[in-house]
């Protein structure tokens, strides 16, 4: 869900800035995960956990990249590798925080503790500060908001560049077999000799 919104989350960004758009996607995300903690089946889960918070992440998550072509243009190439392998570090390192929040104060008050990050996201938000005016800037400056045209909002002209259209279809091609490991390695692990955090902690070292 993360990724299948970025289309359209593109499009928000462009209409109406980078901050908007992650502040909302953050307050999304924490209404998300907390009321996910209130949640006591699982049929629930699936918009609190799966719709809320995966699409709040979702708006969260695409203008953080946005961003950095704003203030970065020399060394961008750099700037999303650090912030690449700053959330890879990250995403190692949490199953051992999770394992040890879940077994002092359980799940429900681990996702709590969660929406903590949650909250600092939110306030991250407010630091975004895009160099490059966005439409709803120059609306504002003529005194009224409207929206591009339509052709600008979906502009279909870069499916023109041949190269464009092999990495556009290629990399969902590819993708047809990423989460395979993901699906069968943690039930496999199960039926190893490895430990329950070594279970918890390989695929999301395979994920980075």
């Amino acid at each position: 869900m993360v990724f299948f919104c970025s289309p359209i989350v593109s499009i928000f960004t462009d209409l109406f800035g980078c901050r908007k758009v992650a502040v909302i996607g953050a307050a999304l995300g924490f209404v998300g995960l907390l009321s996910s903690s209130f949640v006591s089946t699982i049929e629930p889960l699936y918009f609190t956990y799966g719709v809320l918070f995966a699409c709040g992440c979702s708006f969260a998550y695409q203008p953080s990249l946005v961003i950095l072509g704003h203030y970065f243009k020399k060394r961008l190439g750099l700037v999303n590798g650090i912030v690449t392998a700053g959330s890879s570090l990250f995403t190692v390192s949490l199953p051992f925080l999770l394992r040890v929040l879940i077994d002092s104060v359980g799940l429900f008050n681990t996702l709590r503790v969660l929406c903590i990050l949650m909250f600092i996201l939110f306030l991250a938000g407010f630091t975004y500060k895009p160099l490059v005016s966005n439409t709803k800037d120059e609306g504002e400056k003529k005194g009224k908001f409207r929206f591009p045209p339509e052709k600008k909002i979906f502009n279909f002209s870069v499916f023109k560049v041949k190269s464009y259209r092999i990495w556009a279809f290629g990399i969902p091609a590819a993708l047809f077999g990423y989460f395979v490991p993901y699906v069968h390695l943690v039930s496999a692990l199960f039926f190893s000799t490895y430990d329950v955090i070594e279970t918890t902690v390989i695929p999301f070292c395979i994920m980075d």
